[in-house]
C-alpha cells in the first residue's frame, strides 16, 4: 500500500489542495482566527469532559472528539497553524481587553462632563 498521495484520484488531490489553500486564506484573517476559536471553543475543547455523570461526560467527549478532528485537519495542512492560532487569538483577546478598557474609560469621561 502507497503513500495517501498515490492513492488519491487526481480529482481528490485537487479538492484536497483547494480546501487547504482555502483553510489558510480563511484562518490568516484575524476574524477567521476568531471564528476558529470559537469554534474549537463551543467543542469543549478547553474544558475537562469528567463530569461525574456518564451522560454529560460522554456528550462532552463527543464534542470534543469534533474539536479533535478540526485540530487534526489543520496539523494536516500546517503543522503550525494551531500552535499559531492560539498565539494569534491571546493577541486578540488582548486587543479586546483594550478596547473595553478604552470604551470604560471613555464613559466615565462623559459622566463626568455632564
Amino acid at each position: 500500500m502507497g503513500d495517501l498521495e498515490e492513492q488519491l484520484s487526481t480529482l481528490q488531490q485537487i479538492e484536497r489542495e483547494e480546501l487547504a489553500r482555502a483553510y489558510r486564506e480563511v484562518f490568516a484573517m484575524p476574524s477567521g482566527k476568531r471564528v476558529l476559536f470559537d469554534i474549537l471553543t463551543d467543542c469543549a475543547i478547553y474544558q475537562d469532559a469528567f463530569t461525574g455523570d456518564d451522560n454529560a461526560t460522554n456528550y462532552t467527549l463527543g464534542l470534543q472528539a469534533g474539536g479533535r478532528r478540526l485540530i487534526g485537519k489543520l496539523d494536516q495542512i500546517d503543522p503550525r497553524f494551531y500552535p499559531t492560532l492560539l498565539l494569534a487569538v491571546a493577541d486578540l483577546k488582548a486587543m479586546d481587553q483594550a478596547a473595553a478598557n478604552s470604551s470604560a474609560t471613555q464613559g466615565n469621561d462623559d459622566d463626568q462632563d455632564a
